[in-house]
């Protein structure tokens, strides 16, 4: 029987995936994952944590669920859903615009490491401006803590092609 261990930290801070065997039968097979995706064995649910849309204050977005491109708030969504949950590097990348450092392989590579498998989340959101959301993160890592992180990220584009050009802690 495999074991999975995995550490990681939030976003740009790099983290180690590490698997160890334990003996036994063979490792499960895997189908082939699409490219810049993750195939990991299944870890037990973690509980979500709570983000309940009905709690957001007035100009407010709250969510966990996948976005779009038709807004602002739906591509910072987006972008969170495909790292957290789908852990879908080419969706995540889709979200970003094209030459922005946030969209290189070695930071979605770390943004994937930094939520490991598993990971509940819940976003707060609220567009401040056309090219400007301010959001808090709160995230929990299988058997961690909840942590929350205030960031801000800039957005350009046109309904149907909003894109993200970077997110920075605020």
């Amino acid at each position: 029987m495999s074991r999975l261990r995995i550490i990681g930290s939030l976003g740009l801070l790099a983290g180690t995936i590490g698997v160890s065997g334990c003996g036994g039968s063979p490792a499960p097979d895997y189908a082939t994952a699409p490219s810049g995706s993750v195939s990991v064995a299944a870890l037990p649910a973690e509980s979500p944590i709570e983000c309940d849309p009905s709690t957001a204050a007035p100009g407010e977005t709250v969510t966990r669920g996948p976005g779009d491109y038709q807004s602002a708030l739906g591509v910072v969504a987006d972008y969170h859903w495909s790292i957290i949950t789908a852990r879908d590097a080419a969706r995540a990348k889709r979200a970003i615009r094209e030459n922005q450092p946030m969209g290189t392989d070695p930071l979605i590579d770390a943004a994937l490491t930094g939520f490991p498998v598993g990971s509940t989340y819940c976003l707060r959101m609220r567009q401040t401006a056309p090219d400007t959301v301010l959001l808090t993160l709160t995230t929990r890592p299988p058997g961690g803590g909840t942590t929350s992180f205030a960031l801000r990220a800039t957005v350009d584009g046109v309904p149907g092609d909003m894109k993200i050009r970077g997110e920075v802690s605020q």
